[in-house]
Formats: C-alpha cells, sequence, structure tokens
C-alpha cells in the first residue's frame, strides 16, 4: 500500500468513526434495561471503544496469501477452536501465547494484526457486508456454528461478565432481544444464512460445529489439519487433546488481551463457562425451547441449511 492510499484510507476511517460513533441505539427488552449499539450501515455493532476504533480502520488493514478466517456468532466456542487451529498451524501441543481476541477483526487494534507473525488465524463475528472482499474469496475458511439455545445463554453469560459493555438485563428480556436480532452482531438466523450461503459450495472453507468438537475432537483435529495441508502425527493429535480440554482451557487461558484494560472483565467475569452442549436446558423455559425450534426450522432447516445441533 503506497503512502497516498495509506493516507486516503487512514482519512477514510476518520469519516467512518465519525458515523458510527454519531449513531448510537438504546435497545429495550421487557424488563426496562438498555441495550446499547452503535447502528451503522443497518448492523448492531457492539458499543465499545475497541470495536468502533477497529471498524473504521479494517479498510486499512493489509491481507495477507496465508491468511486464515475463522468466522463464528457470539458463544460458538471460537475460543477453544482458536487454541485448536493454532496448535495445528504450529505442529506442536504447547499452549498459545495469545488469545484470540489479539487476532479478532471486531476490536483487535490493526497495527496488532499488521505486526503478527504469518499465518495469521483471523477471527471475526462481524457481518460479511464489513469483511474485506479478497479474505472471503481465496483464503481458507473455518466457520464454527453451535446449536442457538447454547449459544444464546453462552452469549448472555459473556455480556454479563464484562465491565466496558454495560448489560444488565435478566434473561428472559436477553432472550426476546436475541429473537428479534436487537443484539451486537445482529440477528443469529440471519447472520448464519448469509454466511452458510457464502461458503456452502466453496472448496477452500470447511463448516465445523461445537457438537463436533465435544462429540469427537480427536476427529475435529484431523479433519482440519486434512484441511490446512498439516500433517498431524497420532501422538501430537492425542496430546492437542489434552491441551485443549476445557478445564485446561478455563485454568491455564487469560481474558485479556494485550490491547484490553484489565478492567475489561468483572472480577469473577470469565469466557469460560459450564463446556457443556446442554447447559441451555437449565435456563430456557419449555415455550422459549419451542420458539427456538419453530425459528430453527423455518429459517435455516427449510432453507436447506442443516446442522448437527
Amino acid at each position: 500500500m503506497s503512502t497516498i492510499e495509506n493516507e486516503e484510507n487512514m482519512k477514510d476511517s476518520e469519516e467512518v468513526k465519525k458515523e458510527i460513533e454519531s449513531n448510537v441505539l438504546q435497545l429495550f427488552g421487557n424488563d426496562g434495561e438498555p441495550m446499547r449499539v452503535y447502528r451503522y450501515k443497518g448492523h448492531n455493532v457492539f458499543y465499545t471503544e475497541l470495536a468502533l476504533s477497529a471498524l473504521s480502520k479494517l479498510n486499512t488493514m493489509k491481507i495477507r496469501p496465508d491468511d486464515i478466517l475463522l468466522y463464528s456468532y457470539p458463544g460458538a466456542g471460537s475460543h477453544w477452536m482458536f487454541e485448536v487451529v493454532n496448535m495445528i498451524l504450529k505442529e506442536n501441543s504447547e499452549r498459545v501465547p495469545m488469545i484470540k481476541e489479539e487476532m479478532v477483526l471486531d476490536y483487535a487494534p490493526v497495527e496488532n494484526l499488521d505486526s503478527a507473525e504469518s499465518p495469521r488465524l483471523l477471527n471475526t463475528h462481524l457481518s460479511i457486508d464489513f469483511l474485506p472482499p479478497e479474505l472471503l474469496k481465496d483464503h481458507k475458511i473455518i466457520y464454527l456454528n453451535r446449536n442457538p439455545k447454547a449459544i444464546l445463554v453462552t452469549y448472555y453469560r459473556h455480556l454479563l461478565a464484562g465491565k466496558s459493555f454495560e448489560y444488565n438485563g435478566n434473561f428472559s428480556s436477553f432472550f426476546d432481544l436475541f429473537m428479534k436480532g436487537e443484539v451486537p452482531w445482529d440477528d443469529y438466523f440471519k447472520h448464519t444464512q448469509e454466511f452458510y450461503t457464502l461458503i456452502k459450495d466453496n472448496p477452500n472453507a470447511i463448516i465445523i460445529t461445537y457438537e463436533n468438537m465435544k462429540e469427537d475432537l480427536s476427529k475435529v483435529v484431523s479433519s482440519v489439519a486434512k484441511f490446512l495441508g498439516k500433517i498431524i502425527p497420532d501422538q501430537l493429535n492425542i496430546d492437542i487433546v489434552d491441551e485443549c480440554s476445557f478445564d485446561k482451557m478455563k485454568s491455564e487461558k487469560p481474558v485479556t488481551g494485550s490491547y484490553m484494560s484489565k478492567d475489561t472483565f468483572k472480577d469473577s467475569g470469565t469466557l469460560y463457562h459450564s463446556g457443556k452442549v446442554d447447559t441451555w436446558k437449565k435456563w430456557l423455559t419449555v415455550e422459549q425451547s419451542e420458539g427456538m425450534d419453530a425459528r430453527l426450522q423455518s429459517e435455516l432447516t427449510e432453507r436447506g441449511i442443516k446442522f448437527n445441533f
């Protein structure tokens, strides 16, 4: 990128930042607690300074030929997958020193992304409308999804754990906002429809679910390694599975990155909750579960979008 192009992009970034921060919405659930978001180009953007800065500068990031994209909706298990894939890429089972947030397009400083070693495992929850087109065309893409009932619960617990994003609504209220798509990163079902349609026939994309990982992580390690052109010996596969167990991840992985404030999360806040596939059963009422089932049927199954939830 030339100096002139860089200066033009920086000017564009300032204009984008002004546009985003000028449009703040408060979305209210049935308990009256506000859910604040930036509204930009028809999308709900996470209401934090980091997200504002990152999105406004995303056009200045340089895409590399060997970049890999990990794509998911919040709460799908991307921290877990980030660890697994990085061990595969490095071909060893040593604990990965960085956390997913160091490489997340949604709020990592562009300078951090540009200075990272290759190959970079970029990750995001952003709508495809915001992503660099070249990243979606000729790069390896790992698409991670999960039962939306579990995603809903995990997402809610993530938000409650944070300090920088102030949301104090109860679960019933959050459920209603989630079902209306009035949350950061928009409606889960539309988010899934758009990305699935984009990559369903793409040989450079692989679809993995959280449930796949819980059922047989060894098989997922082998599948992802083959997809990335890596040969993983049996013993290394075993070691990766062991190092990426929920208990080890929860006890050994930090939850804040180098650019994040130590006050990002509450004292007891964590991104590692139960590590199970059926915790949602303790949270959703029968009526809520049936409402989610109806949306799954009409917006995914009937459109030919099927996962092993």
